[in-house]
């Protein structure tokens, strides 16, 4: 009886992985595999996520065609392989893809780091005003003559600062 416990769910989440192709039927027959290389090198793919391809596609009978993808792929990673995108990929939060060339590496990791520090400091602006309003619900549900809203007072001061040094340091940060 144990091993249905563990069969059950998988079984359910079966047509949700199936969901997740790579590749809808419509596109692995249409065979553009040059334009589909092309979005994934714009994306950052490595050269691996063409077996992604090949592995939806394999339910219809289809195989990638290796050659006309990775020309895509190439022409793609020109627009991926740019200061900007690669300070934008930061500031959602990614690190650079590995597939740019070696000659402008450093440069494209210093955009890419420059984006997560924005990233960062964006998530701590959340975090401060998520706090500061947690603080200010606190100090509404005290009473007047309460010994504690002072320090919650003190804190909520404290934090709005550390938000108002973010947002400079943001400012800094935001364009590239």
């Amino acid at each position: 009886m144990r091993p249905l416990r563990f069969l059950l769910p998988a079984v359910l989440l079966l047509p949700l992985l199936s969901a997740c192709a790579s590749l809808s039927e419509d596109q692995c027959r249409a065979g553009d595999w040059e334009t589909v290389g092309l979005r994934d090198g714009a994306e950052g793919r490595t050269p691996d996520y063409l077996r992604i391809h090949a592995r939806a596609c394999n339910e219809y009978g289809i195989a990638p065609v290796r050659s006309e993808w990775e020309k895509g792929r190439q022409v793609g990673l020109k627009t991926y392989c740019t200061p900007r995108r690669a300070w934008e990929e930061g500031a959602d939060g990614h690190r650079l893809s590995p597939v740019c060339p070696a000659e402008i590496e450093p440069e494209l990791r210093r955009a890419n780091a420059r984006g997560l520090d924005l990233y960062d400091v964006e998530q701590d602006i959340d975090r401060a005003e998520s706090d500061v309003s947690d603080l200010r619900s606190a100090l509404a549900s005290l009473p007047a003559d309460d010994p504690r809203r002072a320090s919650i007072q003190a804190e909520i001061g404290t934090l709005q600062l550390r938000v108002l040094r973010l947002r400079a340091e943001r400012a800094r940060l935001r364009f590239y």
